[in-house]
């Protein structure tokens, strides 16, 4: 089904709004036409009555009586007159009793009345030696006068409906063009073409659009970018160890590795693949906390347990890599509803994040905090922190990796996205601060409720693009 442009619906809606207009105005303006005829008849019919009643001359009212016609009116003025012993003659007939009597006392008499079936007017004036004059209209120049009005608020009214719609049309014209343009602008963008400048052209609320359109083309090219930067440097992360195996395989194959050799090549390869396989497996993990289907299963959970059990796990890495350990937890109980095993996952990397940016004697701090929106937790470390730059792009892919590549310690940039993905559905925030102890504080909120596979998507963090 072809849809209407906004221009015809335009044009259409001023065409019907014009069309009831003058349809409204016919309605209303037909009483008050025939009103106004009627009234200009009777003041016509008046002032002719008073200038016969105003002649001068003895014989006035002989002569009227003598040429007063004794049929009805049927079309036209016609004269009657009230004799000066009040006798009516010619349409003066038509003056109703009452009227009849007010002549008589020499009172004039504006009325009307019903002659040989056919509405008239009546006006009566007295004469100066008596009697009366009257003058009688037929309604029908009355209806003739009211069609000629009729015909002539017709044309009036067809001529404003025509004036209506050709103004619809261009007005319609003028608001639909700058909105078929950001349309067209619209599609470029979505065929993927990107730096497009939306016309700014019409009203507020069309440049609006077109503002927002040019916000969308921006951060649509900082994600395409991000998102590029990111694949490029999932490439360089997998081709590495593959190129090492594929090197020690062909060797192998070649026959070039010495059987003294073997164990060391061996070892290497097992390395290499165990690399590749977190490397693979964090990916898989962070497509599985985009799908409808990511299971929780949250419950009671106290954070001193959590992080206390954390850092027995973590103590003897810990303690290799030259680090020291702390805890802070409070003496009570400190229980949340959330899913214990996802919390645990967020402490580990965490940690691991710490310990692997971390200079030999830094020490790295577990804690679980209480305070008035909620409970939370910390990992705090003295290792070489973060900028504010870059804790904008901390929980996107791979940003921090590609930023301090060579120059830091570090995993494949995943971690800390991961991280951001599973606070998230469970229904907290993080967000990274400066640390008391000069390195980098993430503290998890847990304030809200955990997603419970809700189906529902979730919000990228800051500038984050998956």
């Amino acid at each position: 089904m072809r849809r209407l442009t906004l221009s015809r619906v335009i044009a259409l809606a001023a065409a019907g709004v014009a069309a009831l207009a003058m349809l409204l105005a016919g309605l209303l303006t037909t009483p008050l036409v025939r009103g106004a005829t009627e009234d200009a008849a009777r003041i016509a019919l008046a002032r002719q009555a008073d200038l016969l009643a105003r002649l001068p001359g003895a014989r006035v009212a002989e002569q009227l009586e003598a040429r007063a016609d004794t049929r009805p009116v049927a079309r036209g003025l016609a004269v009657g007159v009230v004799t000066a012993d009040g006798v009516p003659h010619g349409d003066a007939l038509a003056l109703r009793p009452p009227d009849l009597t007010e002549v008589r006392a020499g009172e004039p008499v504006s009325a009307e009345s019903t002659w040989d079936g056919r509405r008239v007017l009546l006006e009566a004036r007295p004469l100066r030696r008596g009697g009366a004059v009257v003058l009688a209209a037929s309604d029908r120049d009355v209806d003739a006068a009211v069609g000629a009005q009729r015909r002539r608020l017709l044309l009036a009214l067809g001529l404003g409906l025509v004036a209506a719609l050709v103004v619809g049309a261009v007005v319609a014209r003028r608001l639909g063009r700058p909105l078929g343009a950001l349309a067209a602008t619209a599609r470029r963008m979505g065929a993927g073409e990107r730096g497009v400048v939306p016309p700014v052209d019409g009203t507020r609320e069309v440049a609006d659009v077109a503002d927002a359109l040019h916000q969308l083309d921006a951060a649509l090219q900082v994600s395409e970018d991000r998102q590029r930067r990111f694949l490029l440097s999932v490439s360089h992360e997998l081709r590495t160890p593959l190129t090492t195996l594929r090197g020690y395989a062909e060797s192998l194959v070649d026959g070039a590795v010495a059987p003294d050799e073997l164990d060391t090549v061996g070892r290497t390869m097992v390395g290499e693949a165990e690399r590749l396989e977190r490397y693979i497996g964090d990916l898989l993990v962070l497509a599985r906390l985009e799908a409808d289907d990511f299971v929780l299963e949250p419950g009671p959970v106290d954070l001193g347990d959590l992080v206390r059990g954390a850092a027995a796990g973590w103590q003897d890495r810990v303690r290799r890599a030259g680090l020291d350990l702390t805890v802070e937890v409070p003496a009570d109980p400190l229980v949340v509803v959330s899913d214990a095993g996802r919390l645990r996952q967020v402490l580990d990397a965490l940690v691991d994040n710490a310990v692997r940016v971390c200079p030999t004697g830094a020490v790295i701090v577990l804690a679980a905090t209480r305070g008035p929106g909620g409970a939370g937790l910390e990992v705090r470390d003295s290792g070489p922190g973060l900028t504010a730059e870059d804790a904008e792009v901390a929980f996107d892919p791979g940003a921090l990796h590609d930023r301090y590549a060579g120059s830091r310690p570090g995993g494949h940039g995943l971690g800390l996205a991961i991280v951001h993905r599973l606070v998230t559905r469970l229904g907290g925030t993080v967000r990274v601060e400066r640390a008391a102890e000069g390195g980098a504080a993430f503290v998890v909120h847990l304030g809200g409720e955990p997603e419970m596979n809700s189906g529902a998507g979730f919000p990228p963090g800051p500038n984050a693009t998956g």
